[in-house]
């Protein structure tokens, strides 16, 4: 076909319809010679070297003019046999253009002389917000040493100056949802390469969208033809750099393949850019147009006859909330009670521990004290009774004090060590046998009169009833006091405990209700706390839904069972029923992102069920391989397990220590001595809390696993780019219905992961999100 022939035959069916005149402000560009307007020359160099941006603040993809100049002297022109050489700097960061032609400026005076100006251009593009450092050029040139045509040539290497430029990001104000990255000031229009067509036969759609801006970086719009079956086609981008300002136009093909007969309308399409000169956001629109589609050969086919159409599942009416969303919902204050559960326990193990410390320094005092008075004894034995009574009665009120944990003075006088003995459980006989040896000592060693000589029995007998006193105070006194306190505060720390873990082991078990309806799109998740109550108008909405969608789904529209079913998972998105019924009408009809959006999430909720995954081996390998994997992990029986066996053994640690606690020194022999399983309690509350740890760790895992807040879901084919934009090396091509993994946004591009393990960008528009960013799953 002739370049005339396929002319004549190109009809247009759209004109540009633009929000604001397609011609940016001039006075906001400098004149091509703006530099030497504020240059300052330097006498000393005779080839003068300069440069400059405009303006020093732009947003992202917006132009910057850089101005180079080069100032030749009167004597060095004359002089100069070639053209100076310009090195121009690295520039990172920015695309460049060459702009216009080199401008000649006729010698006129600088102030400290006359030179002759040659000024060139650049439209430099900034691709990402930032401050951006301009490194300074050099202009390398040489020039004779004289007049001479034999004279030797010496080289000189000037610089110009370097410039700073800020990048600010485009304002999310005003952002319309469709908008792509595109920046600049654009008209679009429209154009089929035939004026009719027929059922199957292809034809080609054109957009075409050209104005002032860096149009080689242009996204490719979204179209939406419901008569049609479109693929993308080529692309083909047109840049003039003759002007001030960077200009073009960039055309974007699609191939459709018309379904349907009859007289069918080209949609209107609407195209957003950022408008820099006017700091808003603009878009142009193309007019609908009607195309007339004659019938083909093409047979048409029944909804889902081309597809493995997959059964419903039954709806059980009840959301599905797993642990791990009850507990997410929750927060903070359940994670602090559950982490709370041994805290009793060890406050108690704490103070055991302090308190068995304090009865072995005890015990230890006593024995050594012991000693002591059967030492003073002996060294007295042969001496005055009176010396050996005294020391025998000083060891004893001593040993009394360290006993019952007093102050040596608050046993001064017989009323006070009778009040001490009795507040400390010694019974009345025992009381009456200390005051009556500590009288006789007292007697015997502080007497005034000369007593018959105390020969050397009656001394031993008096410290062996010292020693068999307080053998009989320690057995009475100590003994009931560790009965006493330490029973009770072994007693009531085990009853906090085993109420703490009762009650939250109930409040574990109580039952999540439906979660709240909140209008929001069916491929997000809202994250509301658990409701234990029911909302009924919210039921009764989605039992219709659901009813409508199972009645079409029989009837083979499964377009329209797919919508249904979406309305039904937008009031209850964690409902793993409705998403597996979404995504198996999403399949039917032909929606792949639709159905990998609703089988991964059901899947999510319920890993171990059996028929999603068997939905997902359906899907394409993009889908379900890599770090689109769905483990069947039970992660909230993990979960359930992990908190009743962590409660099974701290109770148990806790029951052993108060046994042994409140149990009496004398029975201590037969609780150790005891039955075989009193051995096993210990260990059996040691290995559930080391089944809890192992549970919970592997519940944590298998959480991060089925986590998918940055998973992403490919809404059309396109290509991964090693850098953001469109003239950056590709890395292969992602299809639609690819999950990929989010690691960066940055401006309207995104750096992901594949599902095959490749990492690139892809521009923002590519892909929806598997779940809302607001909620685990």
């Amino acid at each position: 076909m002739t370049p005339r022939l396929r002319a004549g035959l190109i009809r247009a069916v759209g004109t540009a319809v633009v929000s604001a005149a397609c011609s940016a402000p001039l006075s906001a560009q400098p004149s091509p010679t703006a530099i030497l307007d504020r240059v300052r020359v330097n006498a000393s160099q005779p080839i003068d070297f300069h440069a400059a941006t405009y303006p020093d603040t732009v947003y992202v993809g917006q132009q910057v003019t850089y101005q180079v100049a080069v100032l030749l002297s009167e004597s060095a022109r004359a002089r100069l046999r070639r053209n100076p050489e310009f090195l121009p700097p690295e520039l990172r960061g920015l695309l460049t253009y060459e702009l216009g032609t080199p401008r000649r400026v006729a010698s006129r005076n600088y102030g400290v002389g006359n030179y002759e100006a040659h000024v060139f251009q650049r439209a430099l593009f900034a691709v990402a917000p930032g401050t951006l450092m301009v490194p300074a050029p050099q202009l390398s040139y040489t020039l004779p040493q004289s007049s001479s045509y034999f004279s030797r040539e010496e080289q000189f290497l000037v610089r110009a100056e370097s410039a700073q430029l800020v990048v600010k990001p485009l304002p999310l104000e005003g952002q319309p949802q469709d908008f792509t990255g595109a920046i600049g000031q654009f008209r679009a229009s429209l154009r089929l390469d035939a004026g009719a067509a027929r059922v199957g036969d292809p034809l080609v759609l054109t957009m075409r969208v050209d104005g002032i801006g860096n149009v080689k970086l242009l996204p490719r719009p979204t179209i939406d033809v419901s008569w049609a079956a479109s693929v993308p086609g080529t692309e083909r981008v047109r840049i003039d750099t003759t002007g001030t300002l960077v200009r073009g136009y960039k055309e974007f093909d699609w191939i459709l393949t018309p379904t349907q007969a009859g007289g069918v309308e080209v949609p209107s399409l609407r195209y957003s850019y950022f408008n820099p000169y006017r700091r808003a956001y603009e878009y142009a629109e193309t007019t609908p147009a009607t195309v007339n589609v004659d019938a083909g050969t093409l047979a048409t086919s029944v909804e889902g006859d081309n597809i493995a159409v997959v059964s419903l599942r039954p709806w059980r009416g009840t959301p599905n909330r797993s642990m791990v969303e009850w507990l997410t919902a929750w927060g903070w204050p359940v994670w602090l009670l559950l982490i709370g559960v041994p805290l009793p326990w060890a406050a108690f193990m704490v103070r055991h521990a302090v308190g068995r410390m304090v009865r072995t320094r005890q015990s230890a005092s006593r024995d050594g004290h012991a000693s002591a008075g059967a030492a003073a004894a002996s060294r007295y034995a042969g001496n005055d009774p009176g010396d050996h009574a005294r020391e025998t009665r000083r060891i004893l009120l001593t040993s009394l004090a360290q006993r019952l944990q007093v102050a040596p003075q608050a046993l001064v006088s017989r009323r006070d060590v009778e009040r001490t003995l009795r507040r400390r459980g010694v019974t009345r006989d025992t009381t009456a046998q200390v005051l009556r040896l500590l009288d006789e000592l007292a007697e015997q060693g502080f007497g005034n009169h000369a007593g018959p000589p105390v020969d050397r029995p009656t001394n031993t007998s008096r410290t062996a009833q010292a020693d068999a006193l307080l053998d009989l105070i320690d057995r009475e006194a100590v003994k009931h006091a560790r009965r006493i306190g330490v029973s009770k505060r072994a007693q009531a720390t085990f009853t906090l405990l085993i109420a703490y873990s009762t009650t939250l082991t109930g409040a574990l078990m109580l039952p999540a209700g439906p979660v709240s309806a909140q209008p929001v799109t069916p491929v997000l998740i809202p994250r509301t706390a658990p409701s234990l109550g029911r909302d009924t108008a919210h039921d009764t909405v989605v039992s219709a839904a659901v009813a409508r969608a199972s009645a079409l789904y029989e009837q083979r529209q499964y377009a329209r069972a797919a919508e249904q079913f979406a309305l039904a998972v937008d009031r209850r998105p964690v409902d793993a029923d409705l998403l597996a019924n979404w995504g198996a009408a999403s399949w039917a009809a032909g929606d792949t992102v639709a159905s990998v959006i609703a089988w991964q999430r059901a899947a999510r909720l319920e890993p171990l069920a059996g028929d999603l995954q068997q939905h997902l081996a359906l899907l394409p390998p993009g889908a379900t391989a890599g770090i689109a994997t769905v483990p069947m992990i039970p992660v909230s029986a993990l979960t359930m397990g992990a908190w009743m066996a962590w409660l099974l053994g701290w109770s148990l640690l806790a029951y052993v220590r108060y046994s042994r606690a409140a149990a009496a020194p004398d029975d201590a022999a037969k609780s150790t001595a005891g039955p075989p399983w009193t051995h096993l309690v210990p260990r059996l509350g040691v290995g559930a809390i080391a089944v809890a740890v192992a549970s919970g760790a592997t519940a944590i895992w298998g959480y991060r696993e089925l986590d998918a807040t940055r998973l992403h879901v490919i809404r059309q084919p396109d290509s991964m780019r090693m850098a953001p934009g469109t003239d950056a090396n590709a890395l292969g091509g992602i299809a639609t219905g690819d999950v990929v993994r989010l690691e960066h946004v940055e401006a309207q591009w995104h750096r992901v992961v594949h599902a095959d393990g490749r990492r690139g960008w892809i521009p923002a528009a590519r892909s929806t999100p598997l779940v809302s960013p607001t909620v685990i799953r």
